[in-house]
């Protein structure tokens, strides 16, 4: 399984804490991209990529959450920053 680093986020308002991020953007040794939230969904679920984020206390590994009545959408695994890790990205 292949490994991405998120870089960044996007969001429909940048400065909006309440808002769903829609794309991401994603850094390897060969390539940058990016992504839907969706089709990085996908990718997670079929096993075929897993994304983190680069943290002072380490890797922090993108989960999907599937919230029952909501749509699905991804974050980190917790670890031991008291911050959110997609959400404390700079925009793509």
């Amino acid at each position: 399984m292949a490994s991405y680093q998120v870089v960044c986020i996007t969001k429909p308002n940048a400065q909006s804490s309440h808002e769903h991020i829609t794309h991401i953007g994603y850094d390897t040794l060969f390539k940058r991209g990016i992504i839907t939230v969706e089709e990085a969904i996908k990718r997670i679920e079929a096993n075929s990529r897993e994304f983190y984020v680069e943290t002072p206390a380490g890797s922090a590994y993108v989960k999907v959450e599937r919230p029952e009545g909501r749509r699905p959408y991804i974050r980190t695994v917790p670890d031991h920053t008291e911050k959110d890790n997609l959400l404390n990205l700079p925009q793509c």
